[in-house]
């Protein structure tokens, strides 16, 4: 099953359909933000998946990953008329961390991995100048801000996340690893190639759960999602757009997922919808989505942005300011086709696609 689309029907090829070039990578579900950013520009650009040099020795993980042959290998190079060969991104939930860390490393490149990496090793995704090489970025129930989920769940996460990892070292090199992949090869424990030893998978198991930072759970987190995502802006030549829903209601001061919720994420919005603390209160924190709050999707804290609805005219969509979508009565899997209707989904992302070819590219 396609990750947009489910069983809905794929929106890729909807997508396809307007004749617009789709790709749907996959980074990995558990992956960092910089992990998944260097995996994803491998994939688009073309090549070896690069870390870093500086990365993997401070995290304690191998340099590089798979070989790939690039869904767009001219990309960011001169088409005949010489414009730059740009593209379109678009991210659901952990998706959003991931495009914001790729375009500020394309941007701004890492001053971290170029002085401490031989230049004929550095990889270009670490030199920065290439904010043009993208036109616009999307995002759907983004975890702009951190989500309050693993903060009121902190004492599950270890454990769960210990046994999920066993899970996929003991499936490692069977059919399995290729039904559901981990994508964590460079931690050594999981692996579709060949199957991982006890001792040597707990012990992968044990550094990668015990990591205080580069690992989703911590970059999920309202303090991770602040701490790495500090740094990144937006840029004149690219266009925002950020989407978000909220299937949960509010009575007497107290949120309540609603029953059109889909009913595995009834196990999760409880959490949300119960918790506060100091900064993360109130409606715009407690409503979310079953995964992801309001207050997280928005936009990013700090970042201009403006509310798309008081937008009168098409031709005053702006550049390096988050369009921010009305509220929708979605969950955090209508975006993945959950509960949609086959043509109301395909419609949507045809829409959505539609806007961002449409406005001008700036060179």
């Amino acid at each position: 099953m396609p990750c947009f689309g489910m069983w809905t029907g794929n929106a890729r090829d909807a997508i396809q359909e307007e004749g617009v070039v789709c790709f749907t990578p996959h980074v990995g579900p558990f992956s960092s933000m910089w992990d998944r950013a260097c995996i994803l520009y491998a994939m688009i650009k073309g090549g070896r998946v690069d870390f870093g040099k500086v990365h993997s020795e401070k995290y304690g993980h191998e340099r590089y990953g798979e070989t790939f042959p690039g869904y767009v290998p001219n990309w960011g190079e001169l088409d005949e008329a010489g414009k730059i060969q740009k593209i379109n991104l678009i991210g659901h939930s952990f998706g959003a961390p991931t495009l914001r860390t790729l375009i500020h490393l394309l941007a701004e490149g890492d001053p971290d991995e170029v002085a401490g990496t031989d230049p004929s090793e550095l990889s270009d995704l670490f030199k920065g100048g290439k904010a043009k090489w993208v036109h616009s970025c999307t995002t759907l129930a983004g975890t702009h801000n951190g989500v309050t989920l693993p903060d009121a769940g902190r004492p599950l996460v270890k454990p769960m996340s210990t046994l999920l990892f066993k899970i996929g070292r003991i499936a490692s090199g069977t059919w399995f690893s290729r039904f559901y992949d981990f994508r964590l090869e460079w931690y050594g424990f999981a692996s579709k190639e060949k199957h991982i030893d006890k001792e040597t998978g707990n012990a992968a198991i044990k550094h990668y759960v015990n990591n205080t930072v580069d690992n989703i759970y911590y970059e999920l987190s309202t303090t991770g999602a602040k701490e790495c995502l500090g740094k990144t802006k937006t840029y004149d030549n690219i266009y925002y757009f950020s989407y978000y829903g909220r299937r949960t209601r509010r009575k007497a001061g107290i949120e309540y997922p609603s029953k059109d919720i889909w009913l595995p994420l009834r196990l999760f919005s409880p959490f949300e919808c119960l918790y506060s603390d100091a900064e993360h209160k109130g409606e715009l924190w407690q409503a979310n989505d079953g995964i992801v709050n309001m207050g997280a999707a928005h936009h990013p804290d700090g970042q201009p942005f403006v509310e798309f609805d008081t937008i009168k005219n098409f031709e005053d969509i702006k550049p390096g300011i988050w369009n921010v979508m009305p509220v929708e009565w979605k969950d955090h899997t209508s975006y993945m086709g959950v509960g949609e209707k086959h043509d109301v989904f395909q419609n949507y992302f045809k829409e959505m696609v539609g806007r961002v070819t449409d406005l001008p590219v700036i060179e």
